[in-house]
């Protein structure tokens, strides 16, 4: 998906952490990019392996998530030259914040969990799912007055900072 800068408001805290080494992963973070740590190094969720459902496949993302990519690092599939950054070795990570995502047409309440948009086979890089389950949660929904009662395809999403430290701090 193409770079989409999602921040809306709130206090964004930031994290910076190491691409891979060979590049080739950091080809496809794009800004707004939902991502996660493994062996200290970030990755766009869509390169998570496979944990066999949808639902395994989110609570396997929310048990590595670090936050939302803040600028866009390497080559991306459809570029032959930088157009905006190249590969500086790492990533910036915003870890908490108000964050607008897509995600299926869907009845929302204030703080309803939010978790990685996954189907049996691999979580979205930049689209959310409404999740009741803790474990598949990576943020909060803050509803929108106007969205109250209907059913929006954009969600703006709370990063608590609780949900990435851990991550971030188990992954190391």
């Amino acid at each position: 998906m193409a770079s989409n800068f999602r921040y809306r408001a709130g206090v964004v805290k930031t994290l910076s952490l190491p691409t891979a080494a060979d590049g080739t992963v950091t080809k496809h973070i794009e800004v707004g990019d939902l991502t996660y740590v493994s062996s200290a190094v970030v990755y766009p969720a869509s390169y998570l392996s496979d944990a066999g459902t949808a639902a395994q496949n989110r609570a396997a993302f929310a048990a590595a998530f670090c936050g939302v990519a803040l600028h866009k690092t390497g080559l991306q599939t459809s570029e032959t030259s930088a157009k905006l950054t190249t590969d500086p070795g790492y990533q910036l990570i915003a870890t908490s914040g108000d964050f607008e995502f897509p995600c299926a047409a869907t009845s929302w309440a204030p703080g309803d969990l939010v978790g990685v948009y996954a189907s049996a086979s691999a979580c979205s890089d930049q689209q959310v799912a409404q999740v009741t389950d803790m474990t598949e949660a990576i943020g909060i929904a803050k509803v929108p007055y106007n969205a109250l009662g209907t059913s929006p395809t954009s969600i703006i999403v709370e990063l608590p900072p609780r949900f990435v430290y851990a991550a971030v701090s188990s992954a190391q």
